[in-house]
């Protein structure tokens, strides 16, 4: 009888602990941002867990009710964690704020928030009303301009027919300094023309691209437009197993390779991905390559860099 209670006493003691278990697996999953507050001179650091490990997580950070700046993607550790840090636009003014991650394939989305003040800075609330454009009402067209820096933060901001101006979401040069971006106006925009002008942080160029709207997007004209495509190399492949984490590698013509990411297959095994070829980068056969952690299976695509990118058979 006291080996029955004995047992049945351990399998309790077992069941709460597998359920405080759980639970902790379950806590741990969030978001939060340190520090808590801060000013425009402040580098905040987010922190998220709780994704799929290898997964695509978007993150942005926005003031309720105004805007919202995207902070680009990142991919889940083994541990379905994220990190990323991000200095204030001095413009973006003093309040409280949210920083938000969603995992692109298992849908999971956190929140945090946080808070900018004065902190003795001339921090001055963005002077303008902002707003989000929503999906195109007509034919969608792309920003284009160069000159900017590698890599640099743009702000961007949109003059309407009425003259009222409206801070968009931060956009980003690429390596070679080309920036692109797409402009979509819904149907009840009003019509007549549109101004929209992109200042560097780093560089302060500024370009600008003028459109007209009535129904459809027309008469797109640009300050400075990308003169050159953006050199890339792609790799387009599949027979990976359904969602397995795919390591993307780059070789270069010094035979040296180094990991570029690691991606997740999607539902049929298919995986895509692009690579700024960046400036400076020798002349020479490059390979890029995919190969599937759980399947082993590898594909590959060479291509030729001499200032133009040539895939090779």
């Amino acid at each position: 009888m006291a080996k029955i209670f004995k047992w049945r006493a351990l399998s309790i003691l077992l069941a709460v602990s597998a359920f405080l278990g759980g639970a902790a697996l379950a806590w741990a999953a969030g978001m939060w941002v340190t520090p808590y507050s801060g000013d425009y001179d402040t580098a905040y650091t987010v922190h998220a867990s709780g994704f799929a490990p290898g997964e695509r997580v978007d993150t942005w950070v926005n003031k309720p009710y105004q805007w919202r700046v995207g902070q680009g993607q990142y991919t889940a550790d083994a541990n379905g964690a994220i990190e990323f840090e991000f200095r204030p636009d001095v413009t973006w003014g003093t309040g409280g704020f949210f920083a938000s991650a969603q995992g692109l394939s298992s849908g999971r989305e956190y929140t945090a928030s946080f808070s900018i003040g004065g902190g003795g800075y001339p921090l001055a609330p963005c002077a303008c009303s902002a707003v989000l454009l929503g999906s195109p009402g007509g034919t969608a067209v792309n920003y284009n301009a160069q000159g900017y820096g590698s890599s640099e933060t743009v702000v961007v901001y949109m003059t309407d027919p009425s003259a009222q101006i409206h801070r968009l979401p931060n956009a980003q040069a690429d390596p070679w300094g080309n920036l692109a971006f797409p402009i979509y106006l819904a149907q009840d925009s009003l019509y007549g023309p549109y101004l929209f002008t992109a200042r560097g942080l780093a560089t302060g160029r500024e370009s600008y691209n003028t459109l007209t709207f009535w129904g459809g997007i027309q008469n797109h004209r640009s300050s400075n437009p990308i003169s050159f495509a953006t050199p890339v190399f792609e790799i387009h492949a599949g027979g990976f197993t359904p969602q397995e984490n795919v390591v993307i590698r780059l070789t270069a013509p010094s035979a040296a390779s180094r990991t570029l990411t690691t991606l997740q297959a999607d539902k049929d095994g298919v995986v895509n991905y692009s690579s700024f070829v960046t400036p400076g980068a020798p002349f020479g056969m490059y390979v890029l390559s995919a190969t599937g952690v759980a399947s082993s299976q590898t594909a590959r695509a060479s291509f030729r860099w001499d200032g133009v990118v040539t895939p090779l058979p």
